[in-house]
């Protein structure tokens, strides 16, 4: 590749840019890359200087004076290191929905591959991961349940995105999941196939044992088909009451594309319109969530509420109302 830049300028532009100048020199089958500013330990302020400083590392390369395993990661040395920078040059830059989870889909990966070299990852290292997630474990607090294969594709998937990124990016020259044409991890086969519907006596139990916010939101997800995190960033604003449509916008919903749901049953539009109103009986504000109290406060987590609501559809007391009554 020789001299160049990592940024998107062309011609000129790029010569002129503040991005750092970077050079590579492929030597007796090794390849070897570094940061030229690094290298030299200088602050390179021209073209003339970078190509300069570059035959300076040529030669450093040919007097066996560069270690290829020194240079070419840009400092990058451990899985750990790779993620925080994943997460700083890829995922925040770019703004993208899973940066405000992105720690907890990464917690499993740095569990496993953390302190270890990023060069030394190799593909059996992939595999011992994915023994490692097929193992029983405890799973939404009970014991002794295994990962779905989509879970597992989702973990993987994410790791296969980082390494294919770090190869982009000059910090790895391949990925354990190739060699060459030839994939060597494949993801599981799913099946996703829905095989039940909730039934009309399941939709009463639930509806009757619900409290009333969360009664409405699940009539809401039950009449739209909305996700959670769909129906918490609805405002009224995006409720319109004369063509009873609701729009999802693009940077709420998962696809990232705006869509339109009809107001499609009477008990829907009752619902939304009960929601509508405030503690003293006026209409809330276009800005105010839609899913949200008396006094405009938003519904942010309503995890406990809804086990709550299922323990009382299926007719069991939740073990926190066990000791509540006990005292």
């Amino acid at each position: 590749m020789g001299l160049y830049k990592r940024c998107q300028h062309k011609g000129r532009s790029r010569d002129r840019c503040e991005h750092e100048w970077h050079g590579s020199f492929q030597h007796r089958a090794t390849l070897h890359r570094t940061s030229l500013s690094k290298w030299a330990d200088e602050d390179i302020r021209s073209k003339q200087q970078a190509q300069a400083i570059y035959e300076r590392f040529r030669q450093a390369v040919r007097d066996g004076r560069v270690s290829p395993e020194e240079d070419r990661r840009d400092g990058l040395r451990t899985f750990d290191e790779l993620a925080d920078r994943y997460v700083e040059r890829y995922v925040k830059p770019r703004g993208l929905r899973t940066a405000a989870d992105i720690e907890y889909r990464l917690k499993p990966l740095r569990e496993f591959f953390g302190p270890k070299e990023i060069v030394a990852i190799k593909t059996a290292d992939v595999e011992d991961f994915i023994g490692d997630l097929r193992k029983p474990r405890v799973v939404n607090r009970q014991a002794d349940r295994t990962l779905s294969p989509a879970s597992i594709n989702r973990r993987l998937a994410q790791l296969r995105h980082m390494f294919n990124w770090a190869v982009a990016r000059e910090y790895l020259e391949r990925t354990p999941f190739r060699r060459g044409s030839a994939t060597l991890i494949r993801l599981f086969r799913e099946d996703n196939k829905r095989r039940r519907r909730v039934s009309e006596d399941e939709e009463r139990q639930l509806l009757d044992a619900a409290p009333p916010l969360l009664r409405a939101m699940i009539v809401c997800a039950l009449d739209t088909g909305m996700r959670r995190g769909e129906m918490l960033a609805l405002t009224f604003g995006d409720v319109d009451w004369t063509n009873q449509v609701i729009t999802l916008r693009g940077e709420t919903t998962k696809s990232g594309r705006t869509r339109m749901l009809p107001i499609a049953t009477l008990r829907l539009k009752a619902v939304l319109e009960w929601l509508r109103l405030d503690d003293a009986n006026e209409t809330k504000g276009d800005d105010v969530a839609v899913f949200s109290n008396a006094a405009g406060e938003p519904v942010r987590h309503f995890r406990k509420a809804w086990e709550t609501t299922i323990l009382r559809a299926s007719g069991h007391q939740p073990e926190w109302e066990k000791g509540s009554n006990n005292r």
